[in-house]
């Protein structure tokens, strides 16, 4: 695991990094989840965010069922947003209930901008299993005030329903 932690260095963990690592380490692919399970028991959250960044990349079966639950945990000093990416860029299923909780939890206090929000809007539009695109709806459709605009307009948009919702982008993310 040290040498891997070596060949991944520090900063973003992009796809070239990844083949790189599997190149220098070729059993990778098969241990990777094992260290992002060992990280996780340690709380090493910053070796797990590195981990599980060469991990997206490499699709190992059974990744999903490791991530899920630690974005579910809401650990200290676990990057949320990233997990967020990672499950959507997997079309995770498991990924359907702890983003939708986070969305949730977040939906008042990310603003203005709802970043993260956002981000779990999208991923779940790509997970796109009828869970996901429930929640979604229910988002959409809500009533004003219930859930903040910015969101019902971005799971509109995603469903492609923000026009027979007579929504305006403007109004509704603030431009004009």
């Amino acid at each position: 695991m040290r040498r891997v932690d070596s060949l991944i260095g520090s900063g973003y963990v992009g796809r070239e990094k990844a083949v790189e690592v599997e190149d220098a380490f070729p059993e990778a692919r098969a241990r990777v989840l094992g260290w992002l399970r060992l990280s996780s028991e340690a709380g090493d959250w910053r070796r797990f965010e590195r981990q599980a960044g060469v991990a997206v990349h490499l699709h190992p079966e059974g990744l999903a069922a490791i991530l899920a639950p630690v974005l579910a945990s809401r650990a200290p000093g676990v990057n949320s947003e990233d997990l967020v990416d990672m499950l959507g860029e997997l079309r995770a299923p498991e990924g359907v209930e702890p983003i939708s909780a986070l969305v949730r939890e977040r939906k008042d206090t990310d603003g203005p901008f709802y970043a993260l929000c956002i981000k779990g809007v999208q991923a779940l539009a790509g997970i796109g299993t009828p869970e996901a695109l429930r929640f979604l709806e229910g988002i959409a459709r809500s009533a004003a005030g219930e859930w903040p605009d910015p969101l019902r307009w971005h799971a509109a948009e995603e469903l492609g329903i923000e026009d027979e919702l007579g929504f305006d982008e403007d109004a509704m993310v603030g431009g004009a």
